[in-house]
């Protein structure tokens, strides 16, 4: 009777020592993209920020079915959380932005950004407003 006890302590321990080294489930993939002026002094605010993928296929390039969207805070940061490790392409865009062709003035800024799985990546992209 005392096996049998013995037995079944052994096989309760073992079961909790496995559930304690159980893997964890996929963790989110996160980025952090800081929008900074033409010369990254200060941060810009209110700019669209577009993370999309351009994929080739056959010759053509087809833009890829993930497409995230935010805008920057007032420290010029915007914050993304996606499922699966990818990497994607920033559009960073100034709204209403009117250009002149005598201050080449740009609104756009563009990047790469890499998601890995549990961590938080950054990217800093310049425009000039």
């Amino acid at each position: 009777m005392k096996k049998i006890y013995s037995f079944i302590f052994i096989a309760f321990i073992g079961i909790i020592a496995f559930q304690g080294s159980s893997c964890k489930g996929p963790q989110p993939c996160k980025a952090t993209i800081t929008v900074m002026d033409s010369v990254g002094a200060h941060p810009v605010a209110n700019v669209a920020v577009h993370l999309y993928a351009n994929v080739t296929y056959n010759g053509q390039v087809f833009q890829g079915d993930l497409i995230v969207d935010g805008v920057t805070n007032a420290s010029g940061q915007v914050n993304f959380t996606i499922k699966n490790p990818c990497i994607l392409d920033i559009r960073a865009t100034v709204a209403n932005c009117t250009t002149n062709p005598f201050t080449h003035k740009y609104c756009l800024g563009t990047g790469i950004i890499r998601f890995d799985e549990g961590q938080t990546n950054s990217k800093t992209v310049n425009i000039n407003q």
